[in-house]
């Protein structure tokens, strides 16, 4: 089977989205011979066989003009290109596709947040929202990342269920897992970090409720050692961060250093209002970091019993939940031995494996 993948969005920086496609990339690439990434940038662990460039103006960004230029590509120049390079069908990770595709088309939805959230979006949540009306008659398939968004999808499109596949995300297992103690320290001398945190992972949303985790966090601060290490992009966040010394900003970190940042820190919150998925919680599992996790939407498909749910607005018991879990050695030791054996049921393989068994699915209707 000859599969084209849509990773034209990919940029030298990615995050869920991003990390999703090269993951996914790489395993199907490993798994099936005949595919063929469309990418504006080289992807690790891919052959380059396997890669087809596309031009590096139409890469992921936040820029109006670099997305409309995407746009036209994907709906022009992509189309023709899986044709002529006789794709059997085009995989597309991500809510962009062709609106008149040449071959059969698989697309990938991992949350409905941009009709969700629709001002959190702007001009990306209306495009979105036409993608997701035109989906049911453009796609022969479609794969979501969790029970949770089929259900959403259900509710908002007439596409029958018989046509969704539930297929999880994973975790690098060479990449997530528990960091050993003798590289702490340097690990924390190069982010001057002090020995203990708590932390928070994601671009900085509203949807992804880190005020709330700040408030609850300078509200116990003075009966802890702590420090709350809050990592994702703030080009996102509305309005004004709260500044306190005790609170540190990291708008990026690197693949290689972010299994680090899990290991090392005492708890990961995660008090998102809204997850398609939560692959965060996942990667902090697979760490042995303790996790205190929003009881919302999908996240407890991921976190099972490894984690601490708890209602994402309540400040005063996430307040109480992180100091339980600190004052108590037993818990932590618990949390963390549940996680690391939640997490082995996922991997990107799996998915990878999911993925090409929609893609098998949907050729087989097609004859």
């Amino acid at each position: 089977m000859k599969i084209g993948i849509n990773a034209t969005f990919l940029h030298e920086k990615p995050t869920g989205l991003g990390v999703f496609t090269e993951e996914v990339s790489r395993c199907l690439a490993e798994n099936n011979k005949e595919t063929l990434v469309f990418t504006p940038i080289r992807l690790e662990g891919v052959p380059e066989s396997a890669l087809s460039f596309v031009p590096s103006s139409i890469r992921g960004s936040t820029h109006l003009w670099n997305n409309l230029l995407r746009v036209t590509y994907q709906n022009t120049i992509l189309p023709l290109t899986c044709r002529a390079r006789k794709r059997d069908l085009l995989y597309c990770p991500m809510m962009e596709y062709p609106f008149v595709p040449l071959v059969p088309l698989v697309v990938q939805v991992h949350d409905l947040h941009p009709l969700r959230f629709l001002p959190q979006f702007g001009r990306a949540g209306i495009y979105f929202k036409l993608s997701l009306q035109r989906l049911g008659k453009t796609a022969r398939r479609i794969t979501v990342v969790s029970q949770f968004v089929k259900n959403e999808l259900l509710r908002e499109t007439d596409i029958h269920e018989d046509r969704i596949d539930v297929v999880p995300n994973g975790y690098s297992k060479q990449r997530f897992y528990p960091r050993p103690l003798q590289q702490k320290n340097e690990f924390l001398r190069r982010y001057a970090l002090k020995d203990r945190y708590l932390l928070f992972i994601g671009n900085l949303f509203p949807y992804k409720n880190v005020n709330l985790l700040i408030e609850a966090f300078l509200g116990i601060k003075e009966k802890i050692p702590h420090i709350l290490v809050v990592v994702g992009s703030r080009e996102f966040f509305y309005g004004r961060l709260p500044d306190d010394e005790r609170v540190r900003y990291i708008d990026y970190v690197s693949h290689e250093d972010l299994p680090m940042f899990y290991s090392y820190a005492d708890i990961l919150v995660h008090p998102s209002l809204s997850e398609g998925f939560g692959l965060t919680p996942l990667e902090a599992m697979a760490c042995g970091t303790p996790v205190i996790c929003s009881n919302r939407t999908s996240l407890p498909e991921v976190v099972g019993d490894a984690g601490l749910l708890f209602d994402p607005v309540d400040k005063t018991v996430l307040g109480e939940l992180i100091l339980t879990v600190l004052e108590n050695e037993g818990l932590r030791r618990q949390l963390s031995a549940k996680g690391l054996a939640r997490a082995e049921l996922f991997s990107w393989g799996k998915t990878a494996a999911g993925i090409l068994r929609s893609c098998e699915k949907a050729l087989g209707e097609g004859r």
